[in-house]
Formats: C-alpha cells, structure tokens, sequence
C-alpha cells in the first residue's frame, strides 16, 4: 500500500513564509521612500504654480502690494493642504513661498520646502536652480 500525501510540507511552508517576509523587509522601505519623494514633488508643483499666480496677479495689479495670498495658498491640491503649512512672504520682487511639513504628517521628517523669486528651489537648507529638492 503506498499513500503518498499531496500538498506541502510544514518546512516547505515556513520556506516560502520566509522568502516573502525578505521581500517584503527590503521592498516595502523603498516603497515608502517613493510615496515620500512623489508627495514631495506634487508640493513643488502645487508652489510652482502659486508662484505663477503671483506673478500673474502682479501683472493685472501693477505690483505685489495688494496681492492677496490666501486665495493663492488655499489653491494647493488638498493633499498637499494636509500634508504642509504654507507661507508666501515678504509679497514683495524677492517673495518666498515656505512649505512647512504638519508636526503629525507623514513629510514630517522631510524639511522645508522653498520656492524663491528668482527660481531658486530649497529643501532643508540645501538650494539651487536644478533638482536639488529631490534628493
């Protein structure tokens, strides 16, 4: 009589448990790391174009005294809302808008974002023209 049992093994079993909790371990970090960069990105954007309103409402006011900047801040993406405080000041030819990640936010660790007049893009203290904020 032969009985040959079908399925898996106990060891097979905690074998393949054990590949997928490695994979997990090391993919799961990078997944984070890419979440935190994409979010990061979309605040840029969100600042790149309330710098364009600035400009745009400077052209139609003839300067930037009367700009009003709550309407520009409250035109981020929702998202971006929840996830940073931003600040345009001084509203003069040099402005600088300062996005402050929320203290219980995910970006918490992420540093302030900078968007400057003469196209200048910070993130934690570390500045340039290019993609210096990626990084």
């Amino acid at each position: 009589m032969e009985n040959k049992s079908k399925g898996f093994t106990l060891v097979e079993l905690m074998l393949a448990v054990a590949v997928i909790g490695i994979l997990a371990a090391i993919a799961y970090p990078s997944y984070q790391n890419y979440i935190i960069k994409t979010k990061r990105a979309n605040m840029m954007a969100d600042m790149q174009n309330m710098a364009g309103q600035i400009e745009s409402k400077k052209m139609m006011l003839g300067g930037y005294a009367n700009i009003p900047t709550a309407p520009i801040i409250s035109s981020a993406n929702p998202e971006s809302s929840e996830l940073y405080n931003v600040v345009i000041a001084p509203l003069t030819d040099q402005w600088v808008i300062t996005a402050t990640p929320n203290a219980s936010g995910q970006m918490k660790n992420d540093g302030n974002l900078q968007l400057h007049a003469d196209g200048r893009k910070c993130r934690a203290g570390r500045c340039g023209t290019g993609d210096e904020w990626r990084e």
